[in-house]
């Protein structure tokens, strides 16, 4: 990577927002392409980020010969500089942007209003004249805002969301003027320099709003252009490219959310970093950056052209975004819900697996029998959300249709809903449930958890609280002193369940009797236990729903691998535990053929236990054919291909309980 450029990327380093999958076209004719550097232009030094500006072009140069070099890099400082675009493409004489804005420190990527009245442009973080260090003796990137006057720009300032202590850099505006994305190493991010948008509510800019994981990665984004037609283009090194900084295009439904993301191909993409790519208009010529070999220095400007637009699809895609609606239990719609869509993988949830764990819930429509579920152990950061959901309850989205997905939906002062989704079963609406307020009279009760020595406060463990007084139950999370506090009503007969992985839970039932009232609480491991507190009974069953097999097929698809995963954690806690699998099938086929079928798919299912670590020595199988549908879908019913999928499920039977394994009744949610 180049690091010169990269420097003002992150200096200080030395929805509605996106739901995606990169299956999305939004950029196509890639192929008729043609790209070629501009050699009147590009220097030995450093060319990046264009942008249109009246009849010519604003880019970024790192001029050694005219500028003081900056201490931390040895190079020289950026400058923002102009030049004239001819009728055929051909770039003029290369002169200086603006006196008012140019510094003897870094001015880097800008952005203009539609009339090019307003300019963002990114600065090190200046008072008087002077770069204010952090308290590692570094200057931040701040964006800031000007207006043209009658000979420069005026009125310099900045953004009120900038900080002394990160970066914020990068501007790109939407068409309309309301919304700007940006890049930034603000705390609380996916990893390096994330990108994220900000609305201008009546001159009020709103608080930064974090892109999520669909976009963001444990990486850098940056670089971020917003074409008229929604399409933001943006670089990153997190995704998997094909070197360095790849170019990436996601859109903007023109509402509250990015949709999709496509990972661009050549000629705008190469081995090398590729950045700062910018479309005309009628999106049949642009420019971008690059330091893609031959080079004249590091990064060099591109122009490219199409006989035809490479913008393809955009409404449509738009149009065929989906939506989630997020009420609670009165149908009332909940703003600021955060939402993740997290895909599922062969090991689970595919991000944040320290925030998951599986669990058997008790299930409703059948007594004795549970089915296996992710759930989230504790809250994840709302800094990494795809999605807020807006006034109306709403967020748009857009999913890999061959993906499965845990949909997690919180929101303060409600219980937190997580479910896993095939891409096509994601419902539209997700209500919330209310966490009842304790009453005024109330004794404040405080619990801490300690291992068996009492040597060590466990942080995260579950502190669940059941009683008739408090509907729902209460659930919650000890801190980092090992500490959780709830106000239990008084007189309130209080049962309380304490768990944490790798422990054998305790539970005890008591009545607050005075305020600040304080139960230590002392967990064996869960290693050597000898007696189970609450055992599972032999020949319990848990239905595994998210295990899904094609039509006719036996294989398991890897994506819906994950209560699989989840099954052999259990099994790997519990190294006593022996299981029977059972397939079902649907009903299309002969009676001999299915149950062939689930056999295979029995086996398909041991064998995948088994390449996670678990002997099969532990694991029974078993077919049942079609002799057990769960819906009407009976021999020759009309059914529709969701209803037959609800047939095609395995079931786990418990063979032999395994010492210290219990079922923890929860709500449901």
């Amino acid at each position: 990577m180049n690091h010169m450029r990269f420097y003002i990327l992150s200096i200080c380093c030395l929805l509605s927002l996106v739901i995606g999958a990169q299956d999305t076209m939004l950029i196509c004719h890639q192929d008729e392409v043609t790209a070629f550097p501009l050699d009147n232009l590009n220097t030995k030094s450093i060319e990046f980020s264009p942008v249109y500006y009246q009849s010519g072009l604003v880019f970024v140069e790192a001029r050694e010969k005219m500028r003081f070099l900056d201490p931390a890099t040895g190079q020289a400082y950026f400058d923002l500089m102009y030049t004239d675009i001819g009728t055929d493409g051909s770039t003029g004489k290369v002169v200086s942007f603006s006196p008012n804005i140019q510094t003897q420190y870094h001015e880097g990527p800008c952005a203009f209003n539609a009339d090019g009245t307003e300019i963002y442009f990114t600065r090190s973080n200046l008072s008087g004249g002077t770069g204010i260090e952090d308290e590692k003796e570094q200057v931040q990137l701040k964006i800031y805002h000007g207006v043209k006057g009658a000979e420069d720009w005026e009125a310099i300032s900045a953004l009120p969301f900038c900080s002394d202590l990160y970066s914020v850099a990068h501007p790109a505006l939407s068409a309309d003027g309301h919304y700007l994305v940006f890049t930034s190493n603000m705390p609380g991010g996916q990893g390096g320099m994330d990108l994220y948008i900000v609305n201008n509510l009546s001159g009020t800019w709103t608080t930064p709003v974090n892109l999520g994981p669909s976009i963001n990665t444990d990486g850098n984004e940056a670089f971020p252009f917003w074409h008229a037609s929604g399409v933001l283009i943006f670089s990153s090194d997190g995704h998997s490219g094909k070197g360095g900084l790849d170019l990436y295009a996601t859109v903007w439904n023109g509402n509250d959310a990015f949709i999709g993301l496509q990972h661009l191909s050549a000629p705008f993409n190469s081995g090398r970093d590729d950045l700062s790519l910018i479309i005309a208009a009628d999106g049949k010529s642009g420019y971008f950056a690059s330091d893609r070999k031959p080079t004249k220095g590091r990064d060099d400007l591109y122009r490219w052209n199409s006989l035809q637009s490479i913008l393809c699809n955009v409404q449509q895609h738009i149009e065929e975004a989906s939506e989630l609606l997020v009420v609670d239990e009165d149908h009332a719609p909940v703003e600021e819900a955060y939402v993740w869509l997290i895909p599922m993988n062969q090991e689970g949830p595919a991000m944040y697996k320290e925030h998951f764990s599986t669990e058997l819930v008790p299930k409703e429509d059948q007594a004795g029998s549970f089915f296996l579920r992710w759930g989230v152990i504790d809250t994840l950061s709302t800094a990494t959300a795809n999605a807020i959901s807006n006034p109306m309850g709403r967020i748009a989205y857009a999913v890999d249709q061959k993906q499965t997905y845990v949909l997690v939906v919180q929101r303060d002062g409600y219980t937190a809903y997580t479910n896993v989704f095939p891409a096509d079963a994601i419902p539209h609406e997700v209500i919330l449930k209310k966490i009842k307020k304790a009453p005024a009279t109330c004794f404040n009760t405080r619990f801490i958890v300690y291992n068996e020595t009492g040597n060590l406060k466990l942080n995260g463990a579950v502190v669940e609280l059941n009683a008739n007084c408090l509907q729902p139950p209460v659930k919650m999370y000890t801190n980092e002193e090992g500490e959780a506090k709830y106000c239990i009503p008084e007189n309130c007969s209080t049962k309380a369940f304490i768990s944490q992985e790798g422990y054998a839970p305790h539970s005890f039932t008591f009545t607050p009797s005075e305020p600040d009232e304080l139960w230590s609480v002392y967990l064996k491991t869960s290693e050597g236990l000898t007696a189970p507190p609450a055992p599972i009974a032999s020949g319990t069953l848990i239905v595994l729903d998210n295990i899904y097999y094609d039509f006719n097929k036996s294989e398991i698809r890897k994506s819906d691998a994950g209560e699989l995963v989840g099954l052999a954690n259990i099994l790997k806690e519990y190294p006593d535990l022996k299981i029977e699998l059972t397939s079902h099938t649907d009903t299309r086929g002969t009676t001999e053929y299915n149950l062939e079928l689930s056999r295979r798919r029995s086996a398909s299912s041991k064998a995948y236990l088994e390449l996670l670590g678990i002997n099969g020595n532990r694991i029974d199988t078993k077919a049942a054919g079609e002799s057990e549908p769960r819906n009407h879908c009976l021999d020759g019913v009309p059914c529709s291909e969701e209803e037959h999928q609800y047939n095609r499920r395995t079931e786990v039977r418990i063979i032999n309980p395994a010492q210290g394994m219990e079922v923890r009744y929860k709500s449901p949610g």
